[in-house]
């Protein structure tokens, strides 16, 4: 009997399991059935039929073809040698530029200072003195002034002489 009642029981489990195979518990308790399981059917492969050789016509290029390329390709490197020498000859001027401005300071600089001593060192006064001195030189007399109207230049050209009043 205890025989018969383990067979019940494990035949039992066996429905119960199958039940609860195809019924689900989704958030409530209501049973609803699974959605039945589509057997896998076996895909059937196809083997593919091996791909023709491709006539070697295509992959070959005709003679004005490489020509082409050939001549393309020395125009395009002879742009390119063109392009770099151009930028170079460029960055050498600029590079001379440079060189020649930093020049031009330094000699304009050493000028000014020159000039600048040279003017420092000049004694207006002494000269004046030395001259009324041992040349015996004078201020000029009011006639002896003449006043002539110019442009706002720093001097006036003289072409003919001076008229006596």
């Amino acid at each position: 009997m205890a025989k018969r009642q383990a067979r019940r029981s494990s035949s039992a489990r066996r429905k119960s399991r199958n039940a609860e195979e195809r019924y689900y518990i989704d958030g409530n308790t209501v049973r609803k059935t699974a959605p039945k399981r589509k057997s896998k059917k076996k895909q059937t492969v196809k083997i593919s039929e091996p791909i023709p050789e491709r006539p070697k016509r295509l992959f070959s290029m005709s003679a004005g073809y490489v020509v082409f390329l050939v001549f393309s390709l020395l125009i395009s490197a002879a742009v390119c040698i063109w392009y770099v020498r151009l930028r170079s000859e460029l960055t050498a001027s600029q590079k001379e530029i440079s060189r020649l401005e930093t020049t031009y300071n330094a000699l304009k600089q050493s000028n000014d200072e020159e000039y600048d001593r040279i003017m420092a060192s000049v004694d207006l006064e002494s000269i004046k003195k030395r001259a009324m001195t041992e040349y015996g030189m004078k201020y000029p007399k009011e006639d002896q002034v003449v006043n002539i109207s110019g442009a706002d230049d720093d001097y006036v050209r003289q072409y003919g002489d001076i008229p006596k009043k």
